[in-house]
């Protein structure tokens, strides 16, 4: 079953929910209040199905300037406008301001109604059609349908509802790809089932039993029920009037404004880039900036604008600032209002929700090729740079659903434009600059110190690409050993053609530290002391050299033991467990011969090596 969700504009008084439920049967005005004083005041809703099985979703909207919030979230996610235009009134104020919300919400396909005919003579409602016609020259409306219609009498409902139902091979069905986002227009608690929510469902599609998220706020829930056409449902898709039960949820926790979303699937910003456009009757001074109310699906906040610079006469590069958290995507459509006079001066499309702080963002950021996924992708994986950027970030910033941008993020793969590693994604440049400053940077360190066996690894992230994560880092380096470019050897990492050589001179200070140690045993002398006491200026390199080639062996951060003295410890341990598996410290002390001193910090180590164990005041011995 196919739906399309319409929606109704014009003036005040001019008939548009009298029509709907002329159609429908079902009287969109809802509140005492709005059937009391006769006008509409709310969002009021109707179904109409066709006899093919069709069905026509209406939003009615109020037609009085001070609800014009509401009309714009009645026209959030629209696939068409019915424009109602009272006969023995014609073009009014409002009529031209909901004709520009629709234009600036970028909807466009739409019927043109002239309603109350049958208040005025054939001659009269002519001139008010000519004057009609005239009026949306060059809209979205200018070669729409045009019906004659009167609710009261019944008049052009059966052409108008013919004319309606055009629309569906006028307009192409809406796609549910993308992430689910549902709006919420209405708020309330039914008995017997708790919280439920009405909105079109703009993108994407629900299934009954998924978790949700509110946003703003992060309360989470389950989907309990879904309605559509009053029609229970287990699955609803983009382009419906959704009625959603909410599980585990109060009514203040889902107001209107707020946006129902998978859990986890988008985030908030206050914050955004993108392309305005003013109307005519817009002041001089907005191009400057300055306080602006922003509409953007049922949602409203209180926001400063500033102007980055002009696109063309009427089209300017913008960043809004808004006083609340917002869910916005690129591509998302807006309206701007002033606080006063309340009136619509403007309307635009959001190039980036999450943009960083510039103070003169680049104009490719806010072409329209900037909406595109794999430009989009591009620009901001530019920004991240080394640090690289997870797919699930990407998709939140976005709005993409994970299969669009895992095939956007494949075709960038197989130009080569992008590389993977730890689970991140990074522009191909930075990426292969990381890789060619690591080389640099190792290449200096083999001038530098000669004698090291190689730089240590996050020594080297840090000296050329600290930002980029330890995982990622770790793939790069492996990457670089395959491809032969570096050697890695433990922490060390170096040239392939670096190899230590020691001049007789140096080969003779390293034989006199080696036995300095040796004879110590298990009481080495401190390493700064022997340093100290060589006066050489390659005696430290010299010992890192031990270090590395594995003669000495580093326990804890300030003492080297002998390779042998830590070997014969362990052969004193094997013999030691075919009396006892378990050893204290005493014991140890007086097996290995050491003072407290050394004998802590050698359990320890032992228990690194797995040679040992700690299981409370004792040490089982392993292996």
């Amino acid at each position: 079953m196919r739906h399309l969700v319409v929606g109704t504009a014009g003036h005040i008084d001019h008939g548009k929910s009298a029509l709907v439920h002329a159609l429908t049967g079902i009287d969109p005005d809802r509140l005492d209040e709005e059937k009391r004083r006769g006008i509409t005041i709310e969002l009021g809703f109707a179904d109409l199905e066709l006899e093919d099985g069709r069905v026509l979703s209406f939003v009615d909207v109020p037609g009085h300037e001070r609800f014009v919030r509401q009309m714009v979230a009645g026209a959030t996610g629209v696939d068409a406008v019915l424009l109602v235009v009272a006969a023995d009134q014609g073009v009014q104020p409002q009529t031209v301001e909901h004709l520009e919300i629709c234009s600036l919400l970028d909807v466009r396909h739409g019927v043109v109604a002239l309603s109350k005919c049958d208040l005025v003579d054939p001659e009269l409602a002519e001139v008010v059609a000519l004057e009609l016609r005239e009026r949306l020259a060059g809209t979205f409306l200018d070669d729409a349908p045009f019906v004659r219609v009167s609710a009261r009498r019944g008049q052009g409902l059966d052409a108008l509802t013919q004319t309606l139902a055009g629309l569906f091979d006028r307009i192409a069905p809406r796609s549910s790809e993308g992430i689910a986002r549902l709006p919420v227009d209405r708020s309330f608690v039914l008995k017997g089932f708790g919280t439920v929510v009405t909105g079109t469902l703009v993108s994407g599609r629900f299934r009954e039993g998924d978790e949700i998220e509110v946003l703003p706020g992060g309360h989470r829930a389950r989907i309990r029920g879904l309605q559509v056409h009053r029609h229970k449902l287990t699955e609803a898709a983009a382009g419906r009037r959704v009625a959603v039960n909410l599980q585990g949820l109060d009514q203040a926790e889902v107001p209107r404004g707020a946006t129902i979303t998978h859990a986890g699937a988008l985030g908030t910003t206050r914050r955004a880039w993108a392309r305005l456009t003013l109307l005519p009757r817009a002041p001089a001074a907005l191009r400057q900036g300055g306080p602006v109310r922003f509409h953007q699906g049922t949602a409203v906040h209180a926001a400063q604008l500033r102007v980055l610079g002009p696109i063309d006469e009427s089209t300017l590069r913008a960043e809004l600032y808004l006083e609340e958290q917002a869910v916005l995507a690129p591509g998302d459509r807006f309206i701007l209002r002033r606080p006063a006079p309340v009136d619509t001066i403007a309307g635009g499309v959001i190039v980036d929700a999450h943009p960083p702080r510039l103070r003169r963002p680049p104009e490719e950021c806010f072409a329209p090729a900037a909406l595109e996924a794999v430009p989009a992708l591009r620009l901001r994986l530019d920004r991240s740079a080394a640090a690289g950027r997870s797919a699930a970030d990407l998709a939140a910033e976005l709005g993409f659903k994970p299969e669009r941008l895992a095939a956007a993020l494949r075709e960038m793969a197989g130009s080569g434009d992008v590389e993977q590693g730890g689970g991140r994604w990074f522009v191909a440049t930075a990426w292969n600059g990381a890789a060619r400053h690591a080389l640099e940077i190792a290449a200096d360190f083999h001038r530098e110190q000669p004698l090291s066996p190689g730089i240590a690894r996050e020594t080297l992230r840090a000296r050329s690409c600290s930002e980029m994560p330890q995982e990622a880092w770790r793939e790069l380096l492996e990457g670089l050993e395959r491809q032969g470019r570096i050697r890695l050897d433990g922490e060390a990492v170096s040239l392939p053609e670096h190899r230590v050589v020691l001049g007789a001179e140096q080969q003779a200070l390293a034989d006199r530290m080696l036995e300095r140690f040796r004879r110590a045993g298990l009481e080495p002398p401190d390493p700064e002391e022997v340093v100290r006491d060589e006066v050489r200026a390659s005696a430290l390199s010299v010992l890192e050299l031990l270090v590395a080639r594995g003669e000495l062996v580093r326990v804890q951060s300030r003492r080297l033991f002998h390779a042998e003295a830590l070997a014969d410890l362990r052969a004193k341990l094997r013999e030691y467990s075919a009396q006892s598996k378990t050893i204290d410290v005493a014991t140890f002390k007086e097996l290995a011969g050491v003072t407290r001193k050394n004998a802590i910090p050698l359990l320890e180590y032992l228990d690194g090596e797995r040679a040992t164990r700690r299981v409370g005041d004792r040490r089982e011995i392993l292996g």
